[in-house]
């Protein structure tokens, strides 16, 4: 007689299973996975997938939560202290490349995948919501200390593309050692906040 599984078992599965999709889906893209491809190497039958998920785009839009909730977690555990904002974005970019680097299968789930319809997936909604909401309170911080000015979406979005750009091209291998990634860093953050600083008045 089939064993009954609890909350606790559905919840482990679904761990397992996301965690093998998004070394797949990272490797090979959306097109290059299938449900059969994540049953072999997860070593169950093609059809045990089904009985947690729709179908892959599911699959992915959940790989994809886990990932942003995950690294979510890990910038929000470096922001939680009462240091001056500069402090605290230095936290934020540390704990953000160290994220990526420990978990570079995550990173490219997040970043280098076209996202499903989020109006299907509340949790994904949700989690990319959580994870910009880290991005605003940072640049309103340091707004908020005369640090830098402009709209804060803006700002967000152009301290991630850098940050985003030398962490991918780490992860690809183009940069010679980590301590180039973080001299990049240095370069690029420093440059940000200097041609972004109020004018004088």
């Amino acid at each position: 007689m089939p064993r009954t599984l609890s909350e606790e078992d559905i919840a482990e599965f679904r761990e397992q299973l996301c965690a093998a999709a998004s070394r797949l889906f990272a490797q090979r893209g959306t097109d290059g996975v299938t449900m059969r491809a994540l049953a072999e190497i997860m070593g169950i039958s093609p059809m045990k997938p089904y009985h947690y998920f729709r179908d892959k785009e599911e699959i992915l839009a959940a790989a994809m939560e886990r990932a942003f909730n995950r690294f979510v977690a890990a910038l929000e555990a470096a922001e939680n202290t009462a240091a001056p904002a500069l402090e605290r974005a230095n936290a934020r970019r540390q704990a953000y490349v160290a994220f990526a680097l420990a978990e570079p299968d995550c990173y490219r789930v997040m970043f280098e995948l076209p996202h499903p319809d989020t109006a299907k997936y509340p949790g994904l909604q949700a989690a990319m919501d959580r994870a910009r909401a880290v991005t605003r309170r940072g640049m309103d911080a340091l707004i908020a200390s005369g640090l830098i000015e402009g709209d804060p979406v803006v700002l967000g979005n152009v301290f991630w593309c850098a940050l985003h750009g030398a962490v991918s091209a780490y992860i690809a291998g183009k940069l010679d050692s980590r301590e180039q990634l973080e001299a990049i860093l240095d370069i690029s953050m420093k440059s940000l906040r200097e041609g972004l600083k109020p004018a004088a008045r």
